[in-house]
């Protein structure tokens, strides 16, 4: 079948970062994606909650995918700039010539998340369900056609409990906040609708729940996340968990959601007695 090729976006650092390179360790071509290019390029924390600088970008990232011998294709995306996506997505298929997996990881990032929801400002919340929804929806679509033409392709959904469980705690004290849920909650049902439209096509479809992860800006913001901050797995754990996945498809029901961290487990990642 040839080189393997995946495609994975929000790639700059915490999960996206890790999954890429997990892949890249199994001898996937990766195209990677996110807004912060270069080690110059570094910004703050987009919440508004702490001015540290994110660390992390695609050159980094690129620079460990090439290490293992495949090939790396850094592009930048922002979700919010709604003309780009469609063009952004047909430019990574050309880059990779086709593409077998997806991993939709890119979320939207700013202000707003922490926050009761007669405490938002409504147009942030619309661009919130905008990137973590329709915007998800453009850059898709021209990659879930193409699978479709070829009669094969896994598209991977990094969804969140917030999409389908009730909150544990109130936004700004470890919860999630209204706006959050709401958009994880339409993206993980697009997975599920997908894998009912185009099983028939060879369109594998999943949703990859990471559970708590102690990401880079998790770790800067804490306060509102210590929780996660405290308790959360590396990154590292799911990217490898993902590259598994990613590997072993018919292992798994199409329009599912997989704990990630009940396969770390599994696979001995992470010791059994730890969550």
């Amino acid at each position: 079948m040839g080189k393997r090729t995946a495609v994975v976006t929000g790639a700059s650092r915490g999960i996206g970062k890790a999954s890429a390179i997990a892949l890249a360790k199994m001898g996937f071509d990766v195209a990677i994606t996110a807004r912060t290019m270069s080690k110059e390029d570094q910004s703050p924390e987009p919440s508004g909650l702490s001015a540290k600088m994110l660390p992390g970008s695609l050159e980094e990232t690129a620079e460990i995918i090439r290490s293992f011998n495949v090939q790396a294709f850094p592009t930048y995306m922002d979700l919010m700039e709604r003309d780009d996506l469609v063009p952004t997505a047909e430019a990574v298929i050309e880059s990779l010539g086709s593409v077998d997996v997806l991993l939709s990881n890119a979320v939207y990032s700013g202000p707003g998340n922490y926050g009761r929801f007669l405490d938002n400002d409504l147009d942030g919340v619309a661009d919130r369900i905008f990137g973590n929804v329709t915007a998800q929806m453009f850059f898709l679509k021209p990659i879930l056609a193409s699978m479709v033409e070829r009669g094969r392709g896994t598209l991977l959904f990094m969804t969140s409990a917030a999409a389908y469980e009730s909150p544990f705690a109130m936004p700004g004290k470890g919860g999630w906040g209204s706006a959050y849920t709401v958009s994880k909650g339409g993206f993980h049902r697009l997975a599920i609708q997908l894998g009912y439209e185009y099983g028939i096509d060879g369109i594998t479809t999943l949703n990859l729940q990471p559970g708590l992860v102690a990401t880079e800006r998790v770790k800067i913001v804490r306060g509102p996340v210590e929780n996660v901050a405290s308790l959360g797995v590396e990154p590292e754990v799911i990217g490898e968990v993902v590259a598994h996945i990613a590997s072993n498809t018919s292992d798994y029901i199409s329009g599912e959601t997989i704990q990630l961290q009940n396969v770390a487990k599994e696979l001995g990642l992470i010791p059994s007695s730890d969550f």
